[in-house]
């Protein structure tokens, strides 16, 4: 891989700040999408004219790709639109130069310390709104979400920073704490330090329960990793995964369970899981495919129930893509996180730990490494840098691949 510090940081911290604009309300949906578009496009004709562009892959990974863009196709083709077309384009174009593109190029130091930084970034946004409510700056007006806590007496407000959820800036925070702690093991610097605390504060003051979950998880794998090494890192994942899936089984009374965990209060989440799962038997083998999934969950849902979203990434793959595309997606999670522990490293162990973060955010919002938001791009990438640290991935760069397959050519036709 080819080193280029200064270009990394710029083209880190513009497709961050795309796929942020993505979730905010600054801006209109359909501008946030064609300035990510446009941000991809110069990224990858920049790295081919200056003869940087390349591709890593897994063998492991690229399978289970190739069967869920398949599915994606077909789902696609077979209810054709102008939506669907480019919501295809995005969910195989852009994702794929997530997960096979970028870790080939951007290096890896350099990715967690400016998705340190701008996560950071963004809490510092928000702050004022705890105690201001709003507050305008260049014109914008920044404000924060219509809940509050009070502490010793003083009424403090649920930040959004530029987000129009809290849950995204707690989302993006608790990422930026285990990115901050990447560039705290590496260079001991004191802006490190800074990210860390104000990441930390963000996740704490947007309140996201799933944030802190994730954030606790990390944590903990972190400690159990220095202590007792990749072995235990692996039992304590697989455990943790075990868990997910018997106390799911509980709350929806699957397998007997304490009552106390059946009558959690999941929200309106318990309706929309149960919608989805009626909408799979439907269509089980396809899905879907790729569309408004709050419209298509309405005809299922037998109340009142307001919903936008599966609110659960591993349902929403098997609505929109199947059992081949949910099976596959479970698959190349599973082989992902197999890959990161052989492989984990001084600083590859937190590309492991962000990957187990947006995991676990998954399990509570709709997003999955296919899409243009904000944390479906960062869960891609974190897949993409996973499989990259594997001794087995290969890097090919494209430039020199061509080179060699016209000078090939060549030499079999006696061409000089």
């Amino acid at each position: 891989m080819m080193k280029k510090p200064q270009t990394d940081v710029l083209w880190t911290g513009l497709i961050i700040l795309a796929a942020s604009l993505t979730l905010s309300g600054f801006v209109p949906d359909i501008i946030g999408y064609t300035l990510v578009a446009f941000v991809y496009l110069a990224f990858v004709g920049v790295f081919i004219a200056t003869d940087r562009f390349a591709i890593v892959y897994h063998w492991t990974i690229i399978p289970m790709v190739l069967l869920i863009w398949g599915v994606f196709v077909l789902t696609t083709m077979l209810d054709p639109t102008t939506a669907g077309m480019l919501r295809l384009g995005a969910f195989t174009v852009i994702t794929g130069i997530n997960l096979f593109v970028v870790p080939a190029v951007i290096n890896r130091a350099v990715f967690h310390d400016v998705l340190a930084c701008t996560a950071g970034a963004f809490v510092l946004i928000g702050l004022p709104t705890v105690l201001l409510g709003s507050y305008e700056i260049a014109g914008l007006t920044i404000t924060s979400w219509d809940t509050t806590q009070t502490l010793a007496g003083v009424v403090l407000h649920t930040p959004v920073s530029i987000f129009d959820n809290p849950n995204y800036l707690s989302g993006f925070a608790a990422i930026g704490v285990v990115a901050s702690g990447a560039m705290f093991v590496r260079s001991r610097r004191l802006l490190a330090v800074g990210a860390f605390g104000l990441n930390t504060l963000g996740v704490v003051l947007a309140g996201g329960r799933a944030a802190l979950l994730a954030l606790v998880a990390a944590g903990g794998l972190y400690i159990v990793y220095r202590l007792f090494g990749r072995t235990a890192m692996a039992g304590l994942v697989a455990f943790g995964a075990f868990g997910v899936v018997i106390g799911f089984a509980m709350v929806f009374a699957i397998i007997p369970g304490p009552d106390v965990i059946a009558q959690v209060n999941l929200g309106d989440r318990r309706a929309t899981w149960s919608a989805a799962y009626e909408a799979v038997r439907s269509r089980p083998l396809l899905g879907w495919g790729p569309g408004n999934d709050a419209e298509l969950l309405a005809g299922y849902l037998h109340n009142s129930v307001d919903v936008t979203t599966t609110h659960n990434s591993y349902i929403r793959m098997f609505l929109i893509s199947g059992v081949l595309g949910g099976g596959a997606y479970l698959v190349l999670t599973i082989n992902t996180l197999v890959i990161g522990i052989r492989n984990a490293r001084s600083e590859t162990v937190f590309t492991i730990l962000l990957l187990v973060a947006f995991l676990i955010l998954q399990l509570f919002a709709g997003m999955t490494i296919f899409g243009l938001s904000l944390l479906s791009m960062l869960g891609a990438l974190f897949v993409g840098y996973v499989q990259s640290s594997a001794p087995a991935s290969k890097i090919v760069n494209v430039t020199e691949a061509r080179r060699r397959i016209v000078g090939y050519a060549r030499n079999g036709l006696g061409v000089n």
